[in-house]
């Protein structure tokens, strides 16, 4: 898990400034990474959708591809799966869909989060939600707008809190990398069973699926 910036430098003061990336190459190439092998998933998840078409009308397969939203995406494949599996296939398929979805949230804060450095830290990127940085500016503008108002006293929000600011170094990289590829690995074994294939009556690719989701780890010990 990465530390906070006030754990390991509470004074400094952060820089979020899309040139920043290209001065630190090798950790926004993993950066880069880490965002976009989930487009893997994403993809993996949308096969399971074909392989279930059946369950599904044009019309919500239309919603499906055209919302990228997952939320949403999700939605329509727990209903396609309830309608298509039988158990113990489905309850496993919702099952590893809950962990896929969990991996995913923290791509999202990836994908859509404000990136940074700081001087101090010349080997690590800085992370902060970006709903975060919205409400700190717009504390900033309130203050300024009763300060020019002349308006009472007030402390001004001129500092990020350094409690909010992740701090991503290459080991943190490839720990998030390495979830990433767990959720591709997932999504193409959710594909897997969701898939009946026809010629083969024994289904042999699909009970291997099953198999491995059973062994892994996070499967095993997830409620």
């Amino acid at each position: 898990m990465p530390a906070r910036l006030s754990d390991l430098a509470p004074n400094e003061t952060p820089i979020f400034l899309p040139r920043l990336l290209s001065q630190r190459p090798k950790l926004a190439a993993l950066l880069a990474e880490t965002i976009s092998t989930w487009s893997y998933a994403e993809h993996a998840l949308g096969r399971s959708v074909a392989a279930m078409s059946r369950g599904i009308n044009s019309a919500e397969m239309e919603d499906y591809i055209a919302d990228w939203r997952l939320p949403k995406r999700l939605k329509i494949l727990r209903r396609i799966a309830g309608a298509e599996l039988q158990d113990p296939h489905l309850s496993l398929f919702l099952k590893v869909l809950r962990i896929i979805e969990k991996l995913a949230k923290r791509r999202h804060v990836f994908a859509h989060g404000v990136w940074g450095t700081v001087e101090a830290l010349p080997d690590a990127l800085l992370l902060i939600d970006a709903e975060h940085l919205f409400r700190h500016w717009g504390a900033a503008n309130d203050f300024l707008a009763v300060f020019s108002q002349g308006g009472p006293p007030a402390v001004s929000p001129v500092h990020l809190d350094n409690r909010h600011i992740e701090v991503w170094a290459e080991t943190e990289f490839k720990d998030e990398i390495a979830h990433m590829n767990q959720a591709v690995e997932f999504a193409f074994a959710l594909e897997l069973l969701a898939s009946v294939d026809t010629f083969d009556v024994s289904n042999a690719r699909r009970t291997q699926a099953y198999n491995w989701l059973l062994q892994q780890p996070l499967v095993s010990s997830a409620p």
